[in-house]
């Protein structure tokens, strides 16, 4: 190899060490606030459940990564979640209280005018998604509901009982939702903290349906508290051509409803800050959490503990939660109408 182009080697190494070296000690100074500090993550559920599995596997990894002396997790549950979101909108904009949102239950409250809602959904400080899945209906193991025909049969005979966590969460939107486009009589049934309690009850058979996250309901499946019979969609999920889209089994004046749900629901699970956090530290925060989310040891636990990672960067969810903003009349009625009891 001659003396030139082993200069111009060494000259690349040298150039591509310096700018790792830059971007390094760039990210040390924009997250140099963080160094040795406590940062809260808030939980708007009870422990146990599928937003408090994922909340502390992210400050797990997150919380040094960032540098912080600690980053812990507090559960905060009431209101389906609007209880801890309202405190979060009012917190000091520091970057040191951060929250995982039930991105579209609060935009449903929200839109629909909800009593209590005292934030602006696209206003919070958009860290990242840790996962985005689809909705889908459970119902007894033992049951006898397997199509929309099934459920209409037994609104016949008395009301179907629909499970649901308190107003505002993921859980009652898309209880509504069923409630709606299954056409039959049928009651929502809230008070539940969470959807380990939801399960539990429907597996004693004091509940016909539930609609949950794809992997609350693989987890109730395990535990026999559930099995998974629709989704609450428009598309099969991969994989899984068990579970058909309800969309194929409802009258076709419920299909934009159903996309508008099913969009909303795509914001998934989502970190926030309060709103008007500075620039520096939202791009340290955004930038750490990329990080933390794909990395290897991260990705070991999500398998683990069976609960799937679909990241999307802040900026990105930021952009989603301004398009679902701008949702169609028909599903905002539907909101509405939800939270006018």
């Amino acid at each position: 190899m001659s003396r030139t182009s082993i200069f111009s080697r060494l000259l690349s190494a040298s150039i591509a060490i310096m700018i790792a070296s830059s971007a390094s000690a760039q990210m040390d100074k924009t997250c140099a606030f963080f160094e040795n500090e406590t940062v809260e993550l808030v939980i708007p559920f009870s422990a146990g459940g599928g937003f408090d599995v994922y909340g502390r596997m992210v400050a797990k990894y997150m919380g040094p990564q960032l540098g912080a002396a600690s980053m812990i997790v507090r559960n905060q549950p009431g209101a389906g979640g609007l209880l801890a979101t309202n405190q979060t909108w009012t917190e000091k904009p520091d970057g040191l209280k951060l929250q995982l949102i039930a991105v579209s239950g609060m935009l449903a409250a929200e839109l629909g005018d909800a009593p209590g809602v005292r934030f602006k959904t696209n206003e919070f400080s958009w860290v990242g998604r840790v996962s985005g899945e689809p909705d889908v209906v459970a119902t007894n193991p033992g049951g006898t509901i397997k199509t929309v025909d099934d459920a209409q049969k037994l609104g016949a005979e008395r009301a179907v009982r629909i499970g649901s966590t308190g107003l505002g969460s993921p859980q009652y939107i898309s209880a509504k939702l069923l409630e709606t486009v299954i056409e039959t009589n049928a009651n929502v049934i809230t008070g539940f903290s969470g959807s380990p309690e939801v399960y539990a009850s429907l597996g004693r058979g004091e509940l016909d349906l539930f609609s949950s996250s794809l992997s609350a309901a693989d987890a109730a499946e395990k535990a026999q508290t559930g099995q998974t019979i629709w989704l609450l969609g428009t598309e099969a999920v991969a994989g899984r051509p068990e579970i058909r889209p309800i969309s194929e089994m409802v009258d076709a004046k419920f299909l934009p409803l159903i996309k508008a749900h099913a969009s909303a629901v795509a914001a998934g699970r989502a970190i926030a800050a309060p709103p008007g956090l500075s620039e520096d530290r939202l791009k340290c925060l955004r930038d750490v959490f990329d990080r933390t989310i794909s990395s290897p040891e991260f990705l070991a636990e999500s398998r683990q503990l069976n609960r799937p990672v679909e990241p999307l960067s802040g900026a990105a969810v930021a952009d989603l939660v301004r398009g679902a903003s701008e949702a169609q009349k028909e599903y905002l009625d539907l909101l509405r109408s939800s939270f006018a009891q």
